[in-house]
């Protein structure tokens, strides 16, 4: 009951400043929407919220898993070597500094207007901060360990499986959490550029129609659809992450 409260008190703070904002300042509704008249727009239209709801987070979900494991994978293969990981370390880097919405339109362009090209901006938005995040645990291991290893002289695959993968999971599941909580920003700009469902589609069609109430309540079904399946994703690596501890 008491996580209950923590997790929805910042929520209504927040609806109550939107309230005040609006009362106080006697606001517009096509320029801000009361909360009631956006709750009410929920409820008369929530199968088309819903809708267009669920193809959102089936691009994130699916974005998610998707760039996570190219992201795990590819930290395990240049993790092990220096000179690998120094050679891709840049192209890594570039992926991850260019604008989103440059990289959306050759993604259009390529994949089309469908799934496809949201899942791969989803996606590459994903996979750096596991990678990243991946190597800084391969990277983990103590100094005091490297003595050790110089004198016993293990086997390179008995290094990997035994010591370096075991220190990297809590660092990629680290990277997982943070990846879920920027994963919406690639679905919902692909919408953007270019759907015909979607949030993020959702928000445009009505923001052109000049249906404010609407748009607010799509954004608003998106940061409840965001904070859930970051929640869960938090589960998940808690639960999987046996020792959170990290060596230093």
């Amino acid at each position: 009951m008491n996580r209950l409260l923590q997790a929805t008190f910042p929520f209504i703070g927040l609806i109550s400043l939107w309230w005040l904002i609006v009362f106080i300042f006697d606001v517009p509704h096509f320029i801000l929407p009361s909360p009631e008249r956006v709750g009410w727009v929920l409820v008369e239209r929530f199968p088309l919220i819903a809708s267009h709801a669920i193809t959102t987070a089936l691009e994130i979900i699916c974005g998610l898993i998707l760039g996570a494991s190219l992201g795990f994978g590819v930290a395990c293969l240049i993790g092990d070597s220096k000179k690998l990981t120094q050679l891709t370390m840049p192209a890594l880097v570039i992926s991850q500094a260019l604008p989103v919405f440059a990289i959306a339109p050759i993604l259009m362009l390529w994949l089309g207007y469908g799934f496809a090209s949201k899942l791969a901006m989803t996606t590459l938005i994903v996979f750096f901060p596991v990678t990243a995040s991946t190597l800084a645990g391969f990277r983990a291991i103590p100094k005091s360990w490297e003595l050790t290893f110089h004198t016993l002289r293990p086997k390179r695959a008995q290094l990997f499986w035994l010591i370096r993968l075991p220190l990297a999971i809590p660092y990629a599941l680290s990277g997982v959490k943070v990846a879920a909580s920027v994963a919406p920003i690639g679905a919902v700009v692909g919408e953007w550029v270019g759907s015909s469902s979607g949030l993020g589609y959702l928000m445009l069609h009505a923001n052109g129609r000049g249906q404010t109430d609407l748009m607010f309540a799509a954004l608003l079904a998106l940061c409840v659809e965001a904070l859930v399946i970051w929640s869960l994703v938090n589960r998940l690596a808690n639960r999987f992450d046996q020792n959170p501890q990290v060596i230093s």
